[in-house]
């Protein structure tokens, strides 16, 4: 059975405030050098971060994955995250692709919408009511149909030809 232990006058069984300070100020001494040891180390890392931090590491780890998983990439863009008032959000990351430029008329390999279409494109410039070249150029297409020949309805296509699979048929 264990005795209860009361200290008796003279133990020291009280702690003056010049001591318990000193007490204080020494332990808080001894612990300054671990802290910046451990800052300049970087073992601060395992310190819990802000959320935004948190995001923010979460993001760029991300970035690099999907670069790696896409390398045809030509451009990321920046991320887009945005909070609504209602507490949804919205967060976007794109990779585009480096497009081809308009090799003459023929049949391109199209991006519409991200997925790659067969058509029959051909180049119309754009001319001033004067006739005058305006620099630029329209493009239309005719989609290829489940059969191999080409749709009769032409559509305006946006340049994002991936790449030119051949010369108009004769």
């Amino acid at each position: 059975m264990q005795e209860r232990h009361t200290p008796t006058e003279g133990e020291g069984a009280s702690l003056s405030r010049r001591n318990f300070i000193t007490i204080a100020a020494a332990s808080t001494a001894a612990t300054l050098p671990a802290v910046a040891l451990a800052e300049a180390s970087g073992k601060t890392s395992r310190l819990p971060q802000s959320l935004d931090a948190q995001f923010d590491a979460c993001v760029a780890q991300l970035r690099e994955i999907l670069a790696k998983m896409h390398p045809y990439i030509s451009v990321m863009h920046d991320t887009y995250f945005s909070t609504r008032r209602d507490g949804s959000f919205n967060f976007l990351i794109q990779g585009d692709v480096e497009f081809q430029p308009f090799q003459g008329d023929g049949i391109y390999l199209v991006s519409i919408e991200g997925h790659p279409y067969e058509y029959l494109v051909r180049e119309q410039r754009v001319v001033s009511y004067e006739g005058r070249d305006l620099g630029f150029s329209h493009y239309y297409g005719r989609a290829r149909c489940d059969d191999g020949g080409w749709d009769d309805y032409e559509r305006y296509l946006s340049p994002k030809f991936i790449r030119k699979l051949g010369e108009v048929p004769a």
